[in-house]
């Protein structure tokens, strides 16, 4: 047997061997093997079946995920991911996707956990923190004890002092908590639609609260809200009523369902709290720390809605609240103005006890401007 036989056996028998190993690894099918054997796998020509099928789903072929994945996309999954249900809140995502070549965000709704739209009442809630704990001490089951409960406390703080220069509010309890808008000032204006103490049937309390703002409102003040009817207790929302004359906010019975209500004080929610806390109430056990840190987030120096009712005046040349055009009627001259600047800001924010002042816009303008403030 010559040199050149004693070789091509030898390479054959080579081939064969690692074939063989590769099959016991499961590195290759046994087709392939049998393949290579005939003269390598290089050699085989593919069936028109499997030239038809993508490269990426080989039989035998695990499929290879990306090393590197885009932070967005990662942040996408994770919220899709979340345990979210529909009793809890909607989920939505945003998802940075230009639309007609602009740089928009297009939002896409899992619509599977939508509840149904209803009037609205309350104020934009700023934060996803709810109170899980039971309502403890038991509270009383018939609606005349209970609103003895509620309110059955004694003021323990002066009142509020207004700030000539800021014109807020100052708190000496709580000197962070800085609103430029009183309670009754807020609904006189237009709030909620006029209906803040409209009768509400309560899951939590299992009863329908009504006329309870005759016991939580003074009377000094129940005479100005002439009729109730109009201001706090219509049956139906009425956004014309408003202030800026739009709807904003969710209803109370959203607000309990997603567990921001705190039933052991303040059934209807954070302006109920605030009614209470301008009248001098004051809580040991942290809802009052609370309630002050919810609108710090929203309308505080720093505040979401605050933050971006700003920038929109700013992005509309807006250098002044009010126009100085020589109109005596000052106020209805600043009414116009807001109506100009996202009137649902403006009337959120007048929820949360704050109003656009002169100051706040000049420091934003300063902000835009790269100035020292």
């Amino acid at each position: 047997m010559g040199p050149g036989i004693d070789s091509e056996a030898q390479r054959l028998a080579n081939v064969q061997q690692k074939q063989k190993l590769l099959e016991e690894l499961n590195l290759i099918t046994t087709s392939d093997a049998r393949a290579a054997g005939r003269g390598g796998i290089q050699g085989r020509k593919e069936s028109p079946k499997e030239r038809r099928r993508p490269r990426s789903v080989r039989p035998g072929t695990a499929l290879k995920m990306p090393s590197r994945t885009s932070a967005r996309i990662a942040a996408v999954k994770t919220l899709a991911s979340s345990s979210y249900s529909g009793s809890e809140r909607d989920v939505e995502m945003v998802i940075d996707i230009p639309v007609s070549g602009s740089s928009s965000r297009r939002r896409i709704r899992d619509r599977s956990t939508r509840r149904p739209q209803l009037p609205r009442h309350q104020t934009t809630q700023p934060e996803t923190t709810s109170i899980s704990q039971p309502v403890s001490p038991s509270l009383p089951t018939d609606l005349p004890s209970l609103l003895e409960y509620y309110n059955s406390w004694t003021p323990s703080a002066p009142p509020p002092t207004l700030d000539p220069e800021t014109q807020a509010y100052h708190f000496p309890s709580h000197p962070h908590f800085r609103p430029n808008k009183s309670p009754l000032s807020i609904l006189l204006e237009g709030a909620f639609g006029g209906t803040f103490f409209s009768p509400w049937r309560s899951r939590t309390l299992s009863l329908t609260l009504i006329d309870d703002h005759l016991r939580t409102l003074p009377s000094s003040w129940l005479a100005e809200l002439q009729p109730p009817e109009k201001y706090i207790t219509s049956p139906q929302y009425n956004a014309e009523l408003n202030r800026h004359g739009k709807a904003c906010g969710q209803t109370l019975a959203q607000w309990e369902q997603a567990g921001w209500i705190n039933f052991r004080h303040d059934p209807r929610g954070w302006f109920e709290w605030y009614v209470r806390f301008w009248l001098g109430r004051r809580l040991n056990n942290g809802e009052d720390e609370r309630q002050v840190a919810r609108w710090l987030r929203c309308v505080g120096p720093k505040g979401r809605w605050k933050t971006m009712l700003l920038k929109k005046y700013v992005e509309m040349g807006v250098h002044s609240v009010f126009d100085d055009g020589g109109d005596d009627d000052v106020v209805d001259e600043d009414d116009k103005q807001e109506r100009k600047v996202s009137p649902v800001m403006h009337q959120t924010c007048l929820h949360w006890g704050y109003q656009v002042g002169q100051a706040d816009l000049d420091d934003a303008w300063r902000a835009r401007r790269g100035e020292a403030g």
